[in-house]
C-alpha cells in the first residue's frame, strides 16, 4: 500500500500514458488530487476514467489540462491554472516523451534543438514555474528520466547529451530549495513494460530476426532479476518520494532498473 497522501495536490506532465499515468493512480490512491498534463485531450479523457475506475476515488481528485512541453507559456498557464484549482501545490512530478534513439552522425541540429526543447528545457520550464507554490509550505518534486543517462551508450546522443543535465538540475535545485523545505529526486526506469518498451522490442526482434517473446527474454536477461518492471513499480516509487516517509530524501538519483545499473555509486 502507498504511503498516505491525503489533502496532497500534484502535478503531472506527459501523464495521459505510460510511466507518469501509472504514478498519477498511485498518488490518487493514496488520497492525493492530481492534474494530469498531456497534448492529447482525447488521451487525457481516456487516462482520467482509467484512474478514477482503478482507485474509487471522486470525481473531483483528477483534473486534466492540455499543455505543449514545447511551449514555456502553456507550462505556466498549466502550473498557475493546477494552483488556483487546488489552492497550493505540494508535488510536481516532470515527466516528457521518450527522444528517440539515434546515433549524431544521424542527427541534425534542428532535430537536437527540437528534442532539448522537449527534454531538457520543458523540464527546467516546469520546475522554474512550479518553484514558488511548492516552497510555500515544502513540497517534493520527482523527476521521471532514465537509468541509462548516468552510463551512456553509443548511438544515443539525445540520452546522454540532455537527460543528465536534469540530473545535475535536480541536484541544484535540491541544495537551493532544501532551506525551503522543497525536496527535489529523479527516479531512473530502465526495462518497464510500457508501449515505448514494446516498440523497442518490436525493433530488436524485427533488426535480430526472432520472435517479440525472444525479443523479450533478451532484454529481460540484461537485468539481475532477469525479468520486465511494472508500470506500478515505478508509481509506488515516486508515491513514496512524494510523501512523509521519504522527508529525509533529496538530491537522489534512484534507479528502477532491475539492477541494470553497473555503478557501485
Amino acid at each position: 500500500m502507498a504511503p498516505p497522501l491525503d489533502d496532497t495536490q500534484c502535478l503531472l506532465t506527459a501523464a495521459s500514458k505510460g510511466l507518469a499515468r501509472a504514478a498519477a493512480s498511485a498518488l490518487v490512491d493514496a488520497g492525493a488530487r492530481v492534474t494530469i498534463a498531456s497534448r492529447s485531450p482525447e488521451n487525457l479523457a481516456t487516462a482520467r476514467e482509467a484512474i478514477l475506475e482503478e482507485t474509487d476515488a471522486a470525481s473531483d481528485a483528477v483534473r486534466t489540462q492540455v499543455c505543449d512541453l514545447r511551449s514555456p507559456e502553456e507550462i505556466t498557464q498549466l502550473v498557475d491554472d493546477t494552483v488556483a484549482a487546488f489552492g497550493g501545490l505540494d508535488v510536481l512530478v516532470t515527466n516528457h516523451g521518450g527522444p528517440p534513439v539515434q546515433s549524431i552522425a544521424d542527427t541534425t541540429v534542428k532535430e537536437f534543438d527540437e528534442t532539448y526543447e522537449l527534454v531538457l528545457r520543458s523540464t527546467f520550464a516546469t520546475l522554474r514555474a512550479a518553484l514558488p507554490a511548492l516552497a510555500d509550505g515544502g513540497g517534493s518534486i520527482v523527476n521521471i528520466v532514465s537509468a541509462t543517462a548516468p552510463e551512456p551508450t553509443a548511438g544515443d546522443v539525445f540520452q546522454a547529451a540532455l537527460r543528465p543535465g536534469i540530473y545535475g538540475l535536480s541536484k541544484s535545485l535540491a541544495n537551493e530549495y532544501g532551506p525551503e523545505g522543497v525536496r527535489v529526486n529523479c527516479v531512473c526506469p530502465r526495462g518497464i513494460t510500457t508501449e515505448r518498451l514494446t516498440e523497442k522490442i518490436d525493433h530488436l526482434a524485427e533488426t535480430e530476426g526472432v520472435s517479440h517473446e525472444e525479443a523479450e527474454a533478451m532484454r529481460a536477461a540484461e537485468l539481475p532479476l532477469r525479468r520486465l518492471g511494472r508500470p506500478e513499480e515505478l508509481a509506488g516509487a515516486v508515491a513514496f518520494l512524494a510523501s512523509d516517509e521519504a522527508s529525509y530524501i533529496t538530491g537522489e538519483t534512484i534507479g528502477l532498473d532491475g539492477g541494470w545499473s553497473r555503478g557501485a555509486f
